[in-house]
This record gives C-alpha cells, structure tokens and sequence, in this order.
C-alpha cells in the first residue's frame, strides 16, 4: 500500500477463489474510499506495515466472503499455535501458479527463533510474525488445500 498511496488506484475484490478473467469480470470490485497509514512504518525494515483501508460500500458476508479472527494487539502468540495462510503462489518449485486460491495451516515460529543468526538474524521486530515450517513444507507461496 505505501508504494502506490493514490486512493483512485485502489480496487478490492473479494470471494474470488478462482483466476480466471470471466470470475473476476463476473464480481464487481469494491472501490476503496480511503487508505490509514500506520504512521510508524518503516519503509527499510518494514516494521508496523499494516494499514486500514475503507471501502466506499460494505462487504457482504457469504460462503466466501467472511471476517478473519485477529488476536488482540498486545497477545503473544506461542510458537507452535496454529494459523492459517491463503495464497495463489507456486504449490512445486518451477510450477505455474493455480488457478484455485489455496490455504493451508502453518505453525507460529517464536519471534526469539525466528531472530536467530540461522533465520532472520535481528530483523524481525515485536510487531511481526513468523510462521511456516524451518524445513520448508508449506509456506505462503506453496500451500496446501485448495479453498474451494
């Protein structure tokens, strides 16, 4: 969101769970209306990248339109908590991406684990997560179960 700023440049579409172009003509996109800015983001590091956008007209609820569960801001996470990750990425190396948006359940990595020299070495802050697998499995652009 910090790259492209402009409002007018800004669509939502939600409940598609397939690429295809005749899906996406079929629902109307959600025009955003206006984009907060976390005032604490740091463009290098990436710290506090989180925004709130508001949408010029609400979302309805349906089968695949539905809130997520958000923990509150000062809960820790223990390492091993299950969540879940969504996405359209590779499901092999060197695979076209699906047509099928795909989820999968990762386990939370501690944030002392995930700061070690063998991982990110210092650069996740407290306001980042870390999830997945350190032996690679499943991760945001290699998920699992397909959503449909």
């Amino acid at each position: 969101i910090y790259r492209l700023p402009q409002v007018s440049s800004w669509v939502v579409y939600a409940g598609i769970v397939t690429r295809s172009s005749a899906t996406i003509a079929q629902n109307a996109g959600y025009v955003v209306e206006k984009i907060i800015y976390n005032k604490n983001y740091n463009h290098r590091s990436h710290d506090s990248d989180i925004a709130l956008i508001k949408l010029r007209r609400p979302l309805n609820f349906s089968d695949t339109i539905r809130p997520i569960c958000l923990p509150p801001y000062d809960y820790d996470l223990p390492g091993g908590t299950q969540c879940w990750i969504s996405g359209w990425g590779y499901t092999q190396p060197d695979v076209h991406s699906p047509a099928t948006l795909k989820e999968a359940p990762v386990p939370i990595i501690t944030t002392k684990r995930c700061n070690s020299s063998c991982m990110y070495n210092g650069e996740i802050t407290p306001r980042m997560l870390c999830a997945g697998y350190t032996e690679g499995k499943v991760d945001a652009c290699q998920v699992g179960y397909s959503l449909s």
